[in-house]
């Protein structure tokens, strides 16, 4: 049985990563216009010949008659199971599922099934049926763990930094943790943070399930273990307690009372204006335009849009930001479902800002905070920094309830970049790689930011770029 703060790693990342669930629910979707059939070119045949083999290809299931397939081992999960199963079979955007034997998947993973003792296992025989994919927004969660202890955390936020969960917020909506930026986390309620990161894959992983250790009730303590860079790293245990995040509540689809932010400034002595929201969610828009207003009468010359820590959301509200910095119409980029395309058209706004724009990314930057990076990036309209790429999870995706009361999230399309990038796996990459350090979060310092306001205040590459 897996610990508690593993069950809530696995909420949490579904709560983050799910926001763009309802892209294609929101987003006016037309079907694409249909392609005429070409007249096919005459070809000069010298002698007759044996009629080619046809050449092999995926097969698609998208006719697959299910009643046909047969019975799997017995199971008390096996009807989850083949929700699951049948659910991606029927909504994938890509009916050939990667070229997939998907039907001997099924018995592949039907027979594990049988062999699992509790729910835990076989949602996780679920997860690895799943995993076979390869691609971000596949999660089952089963009834026990769906039930989320809330938004609650510990008021930090942490990144792997050579190996370490090294402390780089130390306070959120205001409220002070207590464990000072730049320190170590060794240990979340006495379990060694090696061990809570022992599954992950890669840095970025590795963060995300330190948040998830240190989530809660409202009110929960954590005893959080850290080495405190004040006192020569001297280690430190301390309980912290877990608040809910500030913010104007927003609800959409399974998603409830996310509270969200938008926050605006001239940095001090340079003339560039710093922008930062934490969702994607329609009724920020108004938020969105009312600070850029207020900046530019202010004299904003230049513009950093921070969507460091963004996992995304609704993907119609890409659309009204961008037109906000673009004066000519543009692409976004596509979204390929299994019956039709959705391409993010942008009008052009002959009152949008026109100076300079640089996007901040980081391993939290997910979904349609990647669609839109990308897309303007293609644009030549922004530039990207960042210490690393972003999430490398930009596909669409739905949460659907199963029987009994489990949860999956499953994709239902695909996104390109309108030069052809793809930010899923990768993530994107920044144009300018800004080195973090620990020493530099001791020091209070924000490299990416710093360097950022830096070439947009100096004429640098940054303050080059134009729509």
């Amino acid at each position: 049985m897996r610990s508690s703060a593993s069950r809530t790693s696995d909420v949490a990342r579904v709560a983050h990563v799910a926001l763009l669930g309802l892209v294609s629910l929101i987003i006016g979707c037309d079907s694409p216009a249909k392609q005429e059939p070409q007249p096919a070119k005459a070809v000069e045949v010298a002698a007759p010949a044996e009629p080619a083999l046809p050449k092999e290809t995926c097969p698609s299931w998208a006719k697959l008659d299910v009643a046909k397939l047969p019975e799997l081992p017995a199971s008390p999960y096996a009807v989850n199971f083949e929700q699951v199963w049948r659910i991606v079979l029927e909504k994938h955007f890509d009916p050939t599922l990667g070229c997939q034997d998907w039907p001997a998947r099924r018995l592949e993973f039907g027979a594990k099934l049988a062999d699992a003792k509790d729910q835990t296992a076989a949602y996780a025989v679920m997860n690895e049926l799943l995993g076979t994919l390869k691609q971000s927004h596949f999660k089952a969660v089963p009834p026990a763990e769906t039930g989320s202890l809330g938004p609650a955390r510990v008021p930090v936020r942490v990144r792997m930094i050579d190996g370490k969960a090294v402390v780089v917020d130390a306070a959120v909506g205001g409220v002070v943790s207590g464990v000072p930026r730049g320190a170590i986390v060794t240990a979340v309620e006495g379990k060694p943070i090696a061990d809570i990161i022992a599954k992950a894959e890669g840095a970025s992983m590795g963060a995300h399930e330190v948040a998830a250790a240190l989530h809660g009730a409202d009110g929960a303590m954590r005893q959080v273990t850290f080495l405190d860079p004040g006192k020569g790293d001297a280690e430190v245990t301390r309980a912290v307690k877990c608040v809910m995040p500030t913010g104007e509540l927003v609800t959409i689809g399974n998603l409830h009372d996310l509270p969200t932010t938008v926050s605006h400034r001239i940095i001090k002595g340079t003339g560039v204006g710093y922008l930062a929201f934490n969702y994607w969610m329609l009724p920020l828009v108004k938020r969105v335009e009312a600070a850029m207003t207020e900046l530019r009468a202010q004299g904003m010359k230049g513009l950093v849009l921070d969507l460091r820590g963004n996992p995304g959301g609704v993907g119609a509200m890409s659309i009204p930001v961008a037109r906000m910095l673009l004066t000519q119409p543009g692409s976004l980029g596509k979204l390929q479902f299994r019956e039709f395309a959705q391409e993010f058209n942008v009008a052009g706004n002959a009152d949008a800002f026109t100076g300079p724009v640089v996007v901040l990314v980081d391993e939290d930057t997910a979904s349609t905070s990647e669609i839109f990076a990308a897309g303007l990036r293609d644009l030549g309209r922004v530039q990207i920094y960042g210490s690393r790429a972003s999430a490398g999870a930009a596909l669409p995706s739905l949460i659907e309830t199963l029987d009994g009361g489990g949860m999956l999230q499953y994709v239902v399309g695909d996104y390109h970049s309108s030069k052809g990038a793809v930010a899923e796996g990768d993530g994107v990459k920044p144009d300018v790689v800004v080195p973090e350090t620990r020493e530099g979060f001791v020091a209070g310092r924000d490299a990416v930011l710093d360097a950022a306001v830096k070439s947009l205040s100096t004429g640098g590459a940054a303050a080059k770029v134009q729509p």
